[in-house]
């Protein structure tokens, strides 16, 4: 007889099977994105922001340009001033220049940088050396503005300007007392001081000429 063992082996049980491994974590790694409706808003709101900082910038440029009071009318007494004079010592007086002698004044305010100048300042520089030879008592004047030394100098010899030229580096006089924009710009005063004209951008030759006649008493 065969005695046989009650235990058929010592293993695991082939029937347990292993646990299966854990999954992958699919955790978002970004933040979530907020809603269509709020990045649009967000988007105008930063739109919105820039085009108030521009307006704020171009409005603020112009109307320290312009000065506080507006352009001097037509009409008003033109503001006396004293200025530097742009070519050696010396000032420029518009009240000593013009209605102090009871003489007509034309004003042009203008500057190196100013492209319509170049063409318009040779005619008022030829205008007033023909006046003068002739024994007009017309006086021209001119403003330069916000021009280094050195620019303006050459302007004014290339340009031939023979009258009086006041520098105003800072435009104190052109913003802050006449309330004008940018060059160039003519004033035309008669001889009491007074305002009679006014022409915004280049003068034409038979804008001048008629102006010169009308102030030097001919019409």
């Amino acid at each position: 007889m065969t005695e046989t063992d009650g235990t058929e082996g010592d293993g695991p049980d082939a029937s347990e099977a292993a646990p299966p491994p854990p999954a992958p974590d699919r955790a978002e790694a970004t933040a979530p994105r907020p809603p269509r409706r709020l990045r649009a808003f967000l988007i105008g709101v930063v739109l919105a922001a820039g085009l108030a900082v521009l307006l704020f910038v171009v409005i603020g440029t112009t109307s320290s340009r312009t000065g506080t009071g507006g352009v001097v009318p037509v009409g008003a007494t033109a503001p006396d001033f004293t200025l530097p004079s742009a070519v050696g010592a010396g000032t420029v007086d518009l009240a000593a220049l013009g209605s102090g002698r009871h003489h007509p004044v034309v004003l042009n305010f203008f500057a190196s940088w100013c492209i319509p100048c170049r063409s318009e300042t040779p005619l008022l520089a030829s205008t007033a050396s023909a006046e003068r030879a002739r024994g007009s008592v017309i006086q021209f004047v001119g403003v330069d503005e916000e021009d280094p030394v050195s620019s303006a100098r050459t302007f004014i010899r290339q340009a031939g300007i023979s009258y009086p030229v006041g520098r105003d580096p800072n435009v104190t006089v052109t913003s802050g007392l006449y309330g004008l924009p940018g060059p160039p710009q003519t004033m035309f005063i008669d001889e009491s001081g007074v305002v009679v004209g006014h022409i915004e951008g280049p003068v034409t030759k038979a804008q001048l000429d008629g102006w010169v006649h009308r102030l030097t008493g001919g019409g």
